[in-house]
C-alpha cells in the first residue's frame, strides 16, 4: 500500500482537555494498523510522553510496536513533513491544550478525531475542540473531522453525552470504545490490544474505530482495511 502524496495519510486525536483517553487510543489505533502490516508512524506530540513510554516500554520487553516520534514546538508541521516519508498512515498524539503544537497538528492532519467521554465538561471541551478545527478549515477547507465516544456506557449520562456531541455538527462515529480495562492492561504491558487480547470486546473495538476512520478518508486516498 503507498500514496503518491509526500504526506502520508495523518489521523491526528485532538481535544483540548486532558483525560479523555486521547492518548491510549492513538496507541491502540496505530498498533491494531501495525498489526495489519501498514507501515504506520505513531508521533508523540503530548508533552506527557505517553506514547513514548509505551514505546520504551514495548522495547523493553521485546514487543512488536511501530516506531513511535517525539515532535513538539512551533515547528511540528515541518518537522512532520521531514519524518513522515516512508510510511502510508501517521497517528498524532496531539496535546491537550490550546497551543501551537495543536494549531500545527491541524495544519498536517488529513483526519482529526475527537475523543469525547460522558460527561458534560468533555462533550464543553470538544466545543472548544471543533471551534479550533473550523479556524484550521479557514487555511485548510479540505480538513475531515469526526468524534469518538470513548469509554462508553449504557448509562444516561452517555447517551446525553451523545445528543451533545452531535449538536456540535462533527459527526460521531457509530464505533464507540467502552472502557475496557484490557487497554490499560495492554498500554502497561508495552503492547497493543489487539496483540495482548486478539478476542478481548476491547480489541474487537479497536479494530472497528481504526476501520471506520480509515472509511472516513477513503474518499480521498485508497486504504486497504
Amino acid at each position: 500500500m503507498g500514496f503518491d502524496s509526500v504526506m502520508a495519510l495523518s489521523i491526528a486525536l485532538c481535544c483540548l482537555k486532558g483525560g479523555v483517553g486521547k492518548s491510549t487510543l492513538a496507541i491502540h489505533i496505530a498498533s491494531a494498523l501495525h498489526g495489519d502490516g501498514h507501515k504506520v508512524l505513531l508521533v508523540d506530540a503530548d508533552e506527557q510522553r505517553t506514547a513514548m513510554t509505551w514505546a520504551n516500554q514495548a522495547a523493553s520487553l521485546g514487543h512488536d510496536a511501530p516506531p513511535v516520534v517525539s515532535v513538539t514546538g512551533a515547528a511540528l508541521a515541518k518537522t512532520m513533513l521531514s519524518l513522515t516519508e516512508g510510511y502510508d498512515v501517521i497517528i498524532i498524539d496531539s496535546p491537550p491544550r490550546l497551543g501551537v503544537e495543536a494549531r500545527a497538528v491541524m495544519a498536517v492532519a488529513s483526519l482529526i478525531v475527537v475523543p469525547v467521554t460522558p460527561g458534560a465538561a468533555d462533550v464543553w471541551a470538544a466545543g472548544h475542540t471543533v471551534k479550533l478545527i473550523e479556524e484550521a478549515r479557514a487555511l485548510r477547507p479540505g480538513i475531515k473531522a469526526v468524534s469518538v465516544l470513548n469509554r462508553s456506557d449504557r448509562t444516561s449520562l452517555a447517551k446525553g453525552a451523545r445528543q451533545g456531541i452531535e449538536a456540535l455538527g462533527v459527526p460521531l462515529l457509530d464505533a464507540t470504545v467502552g472502557a475496557r480495562v484490557a487497554l490499560g492492561e495492554a498500554t502497561l504491558s508495552g503492547q497493543g490490544v489487539c496483540e495482548y487480547a486478539p478476542k478481548s470486546d476491547a480489541a474487537r473495538e479497536i479494530r472497528r474505530l481504526t476501520k471506520a476512520m480509515l472509511a472516513v478518508l477513503s474518499a480521498k486516498s485508497e486504504v486497504a482495511a
